[in-house]
C-alpha cells in the first residue's frame, strides 16, 4: 500500500524520507516558501519615490493534482498572481515573497482510448492560442515542422504522436547545465540544431513541434524533487508539458524526467504558461532619480 508524508520546507529529511520514495507516495503534503527582494537606488541628485508595486506570478494554484490548503503572505492574492504595493517613499531594500503548504496526489488525466489525430477544428475552439509559435516556442520554424512532421507521418492517434516526440527530444536532446542553457531559455529550434539543453530548452522543443501538428501544448513553470548529481538543493525550479487531449483535458509530459502522460507526485505547478520566458515578476515605481535592481527569486521546499 503507497503512503501520505508531510514534508516541511526547511525540515525535509533524507535520512527518514528516501529519496526514490517520494516518487511512489500517493499524496504529499508539502510547504514551499518563495522569498524576493530588490534595491531601490538613487541615481541622481534630489532622488525621491512615490509608490512601488511588484506583482509576483509564480503562484501555486488548485487543480485537479493539487490543493493549496493555506497560503501566508503580506501582500494581496488575486487570480494567479500577488501584488505587493508600498507607499513608505523609503529608498532602500524591499523583500516580498509567500509561504504556501500544498497538497500533491498522485492523479492523473488517463487516456484511455484512442484519440483521433489530426485533432478536429471544433475540438479546438478556445485552444487556439495554445497552438500559436512564441518568442521561445517557435513552432513556425521549418526544421521544427520538418522534424514535427516526420515523426508524426502515418499516424492517427494522438497519444502515440505526443510519445513519439516526447520520446525523440528526451533520446536526441542532452541534458547540459553549460552557462547558455542555464542562464537563459533558447528557443526550440536553437535546441533542435545544437542537440542541447535542460528542462526549459527540451519542453519548449516538445511543446513546439505539438503545436507545429496542430496539438495544444503549454509550458508549465514549478518546482520538482531531484536526485542529480548537478544541483546542490534536491528540490528545484523546473519545467514541464502539458498537452490538450478532448474529451481527457491537460495531460502532463516531462521530457527531462520520462514522464509520458503524467507527472509524479514532486511535481508543484507554479504557472501554466504560453513560453518559458513569461516574467516571473513585474515592477513598477513612481519615483525621480530613482533605479529599480530586481534580483532573483529563492524557493525553499
Amino acid at each position: 500500500m503507497r503512503k501520505s508524508v508531510f514534508l516541511l520546507v526547511l525540515l525535509l529529511s533524507i535520512s527518514t524520507v528516501t529519496a526514490a520514495s517520494l516518487y511512489d507516495y500517493d499524496q504529499l503534503t508539502l510547504e514551499i516558501k518563495v522569498d524576493g527582494s530588490f534595491n531601490l537606488v538613487p541615481s541622481g541628485t534630489g532622488a525621491s519615490i512615490k509608490e512601488v508595486k511588484t506583482n509576483l506570478f509564480l503562484v501555486p494554484q488548485n487543480n485537479f493534482r493539487q490543493t493549496v490548503t493555506n497560503i501566508k503572505t503580506d501582500g494581496t492574492v488575486g487570480e494567479k498572481r500577488i501584488d505587493y504595493v508600498w507607499t513608505d517613499k523609503r529608498i532602500e531594500e524591499k523583500q516580498y515573497g509567500y509561504k504556501a503548504t500544498i497538497q500533491t496526489k498522485n492523479l492523473r488525466n488517463k487516456v484511455s482510448k484512442k484519440i483521433a489525430f489530426p485533432i478536429s477544428p471544433e475540438k479546438l475552439k478556445g485552444l487556439e492560442q495554445y497552438t500559436i509559435a512564441t518568442e521561445t516556442i517557435d513552432s513556425n520554424n521549418i526544421n521544427v515542422i520538418n522534424k514535427a512532421s516526420e515523426l508524426a507521418e502515418g499516424e492517427d492517434d494522438l497519444f502515440k504522436v505526443s510519445f513519439k516526440l516526447a520520446e525523440w527530444v528526451e533520446r536526441n536532446i542532452k541534458y547540459d547545465l553549460n552557462t547558455l542553457t542555464a542562464t537563459a531559455s533558447q528557443s526550440a529550434s536553437w535546441t533542435l540544431e545544437n542537440k542541447e539543453g535542460v528542462c526549459d530548452e527540451m519542453t519548449s522543443l516538445f511543446v513546439a513541434m505539438a503545436r507545429s501538428l496542430g496539438i495544444p501544448a503549454r509550458f508549465v513553470s514549478g518546482v520538482s524533487y531531484t536526485t542529480s548529481d548537478l544541483f546542490d538543493k534536491p528540490w528545484q525550479p523546473h519545467g514541464w508539458g502539458e498537452v490538450y487531449f478532448p474529451d481527457v483535458g491537460w495531460v502532463g509530459f516531462d521530457i527531462t524526467f520520462g514522464e509520458y502522460g503524467y507527472v509524479d507526485v514532486t511535481h508543484i505547478n507554479l504557472r501554466d504558461g504560453f513560453d518559458p520566458k513569461e516574467p516571473a515578476t513585474e515592477f513598477e515605481w513612481f519615483a525621480n532619480n530613482v533605479d529599480l535592481e530586481a534580483k532573483n527569486l529563492d524557493f525553499n521546499i
